[in-house]
């Protein structure tokens, strides 16, 4: 049996594939399996993928039915004591498994464990380093002195956003896997979904060394569907921050009105507060499957948050970030904020 299993769920990225699988089997740390789902490729990815031999590798095709589904199913398939994933278009370090691993063996309370990200554009080129919470943000914030940013509590800031930025960034046990569950049918968020329930019962840690690229290229679902992406960061805070709060490690002895300064700061919904508010009346952290039941595509109340998001989304909405400073610096420092608002759409 293998110490770890390395999944990767793979969609259309034939030009792709191959570096990826590549990046898991040329591992510094050989006691892995890898397990490709692919799910309903239209491209080449299925004949690149039979054209690698290699003992550890076991390729599954299946119809389509979505990341989260891909992931589940390799997931299931997985032996491995230590799970982890890896998107078919992303690119592990060599060492990423050596340099990860002992921390996980060294400490049985880490929940899920990443790394610094290095961003990568279609053809491989170096753009930035995300460097967890501290740069590359997906938005700004108007007091970053007081918000979860400016802290030290890595699962705090992740009621901010998914500095995570990626399943490809996941590394976890398979004893903490079983006991928070599978990946929900989130489109855009079931990353951060993850993180959260993770987060809510084990320590979330981030090793300060670039040991994943991450890719961002024409195919990936950046502004697909900006409405639905709102609607679930909307919903993942109404379902996590109750919990999160509820928890007696959310609470500043010294300071408890710190926690309330930082909440206030800190929770972006693309102006659509209101929507935020009306889900956590709903008590969607109490009612588990009534909040499964609101991601139903035919789902009514979600078809009228849908509709109230798009009245409430405006072109500065959209834009996200201001233009208005043609330097050099400024317009470099744009583009990796242009990226860092991919990390957090990107499916």
């Amino acid at each position: 049996m293998p110490k770890v299993s390395v999944v990767i769920p793979s969609y259309n990225h034939g030009r792709f594939i191959e570096k990826a699988v590549r990046s898991v089997l040329d591992q510094t740390y050989r006691d892995l399996e890898l397990i490709v789902i692919d799910d309903g490729s239209q491209d080449n990815s299925l004949a690149r993928l039979a054209a690698i031999t290699d003992n550890r590798l076991r390729v599954i095709a299946q119809e389509n039915q979505g990341a989260h589904a891909a992931i589940n199913r390799g997931l299931a398939e997985a032996q491995g004591h230590y799970l982890t994933i890896l998107n078919s278009d992303d690119v592990y370090a060599p060492r990423r498994l050596e340099r990860m691993l002992p921390i996980l063996d060294g400490n049985a309370a880490i929940g899920l464990l990443s790394s610094y990200i290095e961003v990568i554009d279609g053809q491989g080129k170096a753009v930035g380093v995300k460097r967890g919470y501290a740069n590359l943000e997906p938005w700004p914030l108007p007091l970053v002195a007081e918000s979860f940013r400016s802290g030290v509590d890595n699962r705090a800031a992740l009621l901010t956003e998914n500095y995570l930025a990626t399943t490809s960034n996941f590394l976890f046990r398979r004893s903490w896997y079983e006991a928070i569950g599978a990946f929900l049918p989130l489109r855009y968020t079931h990353d951060w979904d993850f993180a959260l329930r993770m987060a809510s019962v084990a320590d979330i840690e981030i090793i300060p060394e670039p040991l994943l690229q991450y890719r961002i290229h024409g195919n990936n679902t950046i502004h697909e569907n900006r409405a639905a992406m709102v609607f679930e960061i909307c919903w993942c805070l109404a379902v996590h921050l109750p919990k999160h709060r509820a928890d007696s490690r959310w609470y500043d002895k010294e300071r408890p009105e710190r926690r309330v300064s930082q909440l206030l700061h800190s929770i972006y919904t693309y102006g659509n507060e209101r929507v935020l508010t009306v889900m956590l009346l709903e008590k969607l952290a109490e009612n588990p499957v009534d909040a499964l039941e609101l991601l139903g595509m035919e789902s009514a109340r979600r078809q009228l948050y849908l509709e109230q998001i798009r009245r409430n989304m405006s072109e500065k909405t959209v834009a996200d970030l201001p233009r208005t400073d043609s330097s050099a610096p400024a317009r470099l420092l744009s583009h990796l904020r242009r990226l860092a608002s991919a990390l957090l759409n990107r499916a």
